[in-house]
């Protein structure tokens, strides 16, 4: 997805998103309700919209600390959600940086 900074992934794991451990319906469900579409094509895969998010999220910070690493913090968003210890209500996650 054009709007993903792909370089930004590049520390998480050797350059690849780590690994979601999700069941077909929780799959189902992103797909369905989160997954970035276009002319009801998939553009985006779980992960990617995990990095998006997580970027997202992190940019806040910007806010109160001009100085903030925001790649770390996105990198920590991420961390926290591909492993099911933090995940963003709904409307977090319908978000898109085009909208």
């Amino acid at each position: 997805m054009e709007n993903i900074d792909r370089a930004s992934t590049s520390v998480l794991k050797g350059g690849v998103f780590l690994s979601l451990k999700l069941s077909n319906n929780a799959r189902t469900v992103l797909e369905k309700r989160y997954l970035t579409k276009k002319d009801d094509q998939t553009l985006e895969t779980p992960e990617e919209l995990f990095w998006r998010v997580a970027s997202n999220i992190a940019e806040a910070d910007k806010l109160y600390n001009k100085e903030a690493d925001l790649k770390a913090k996105a990198e920590r968003f991420y961390e926290l959600m591909t492993s099911l210890k933090f995940m963003p209500n709904s409307p977090t996650l319908m978000v898109r940086q085009d909208s």
